[in-house]
């Protein structure tokens, strides 16, 4: 600090405790993110304060359909509350996938959507003191996991990539999104996701080494398909793959300089899988545990 402000003019205000609406509070294990007011006025915005809660954000039925159901009679509430759970991911990563689907509508939102949107309400109104963890730990890897649900938009056929990024022990990055472009094999739609993935890592890696903590060993990046695992290595090129060439090389150049190694999971343990489709109970809870986010301390229940 001393030196900052040697160069810059600066206040040191203290210790963080609350900033734009995340409460940051330090205990014996590192530090606890949480949003647990902002959620709370959310909840109170849509009325649902007395809603009964669910176990998981959306369910494991069929994606949503833009063309199907009749519109829904106030778009703007829509999409006043999509927005805002749209913030709340930012120490929630577990309701990003279902935050993705909904915002998906938000330029003509049915009533199907909003029974969607509500749902993800309910499952905050269970979860409304859980945050995101951050405990002291190594920063000398960088650790991935990707996956793709291959044409899983009902109404465009194209692929919703996923991806979580740990610096450490510490999940430091994290998306759910709708791939831009069709793609016409799974393999395809995985070494998409894979591309995706390794760009934000090496985003992170300069971030680092800007910071002069570079990352010395190559990120591990952890993908459920093998053939996207076996073209991220092999230099020949195939007939199936030429239409993501430039992905292929962007991949396989970070492979070879020995930054990137993309690396087989099994799908059980495939934690991106909770950024892509509805997950059963028992998985959802197993991967939002990996993703760190858990009841607060006892030492900060009730803390804002």
């Amino acid at each position: 600090m001393s030196k900052l402000s040697s160069e810059f003019a600066m206040k040191d205000l203290g210790p963080l405790s609350y900033f734009l609406g995340i409460s940051v509070t330090r205990h014996s294990e590192g530090m606890f993110l949480s949003q647990q007011k902002y959620a709370e006025e959310i909840i109170e915005r849509a009325a649902m304060s007395s809603c009964k809660p669910v176990s998981t954000p959306v369910d494991t039925k069929a994606k949503l359909s833009g063309t199907s159901g009749n519109p829904y009679h106030d778009p703007s509430e829509y999409r006043s509350l999509a927005g805002a759970l749209q913030y709340l991911t930012f120490t929630r990563p577990d309701i990003s996938y279902a935050v993705q689907q909904i915002c998906l509508f938000m330029h003509d939102p049915k009533t199907q959507h909003m029974t969607a949107l509500k749902r993800i309400i309910r499952y905050i109104k269970g979860t409304s003191t859980h945050g995101l963890h951050l405990s002291p730990s190594s920063i000398e890897k960088l650790t991935a996991y990707t996956d793709a649900d291959w044409g899983g938009c009902p109404d465009t056929r194209r692929s919703t990539s996923g991806y979580c990024v740990y610096l450490g022990d510490n999940l430091v990055s994290w998306s759910a999104k709708r791939q831009p472009t069709l793609s016409r094999s799974s393999a395809e739609a995985e070494y998409r996701g894979v591309a995706n993935n390794v760009s934000e890592s090496c985003w992170l890696r300069n971030l680092l080494l800007e910071l002069q903590c570079p990352v010395t060993k190559a990120t591990l990046v952890y993908c459920d398909n093998v053939s996207a695992v076996y073209l991220s290595g092999n230099p020949i090129q195939h007939q199936r793959t030429k239409h993501i060439e430039m992905d292929i090389h962007f991949v396989r150049e970070k492979v070879a300089r020995g930054q990137i190694r993309v690396l087989h999971v099994p799908s059980r343990y495939q934690i991106a899988d909770i950024f892509t489709k509805g997950l059963p109970l028992q998985l959802f809870d197993d991967f939002r545990d990996s993703l760190n986010i858990r009841q607060p301390p006892v030492s900060t229940t009730g803390v804002y």
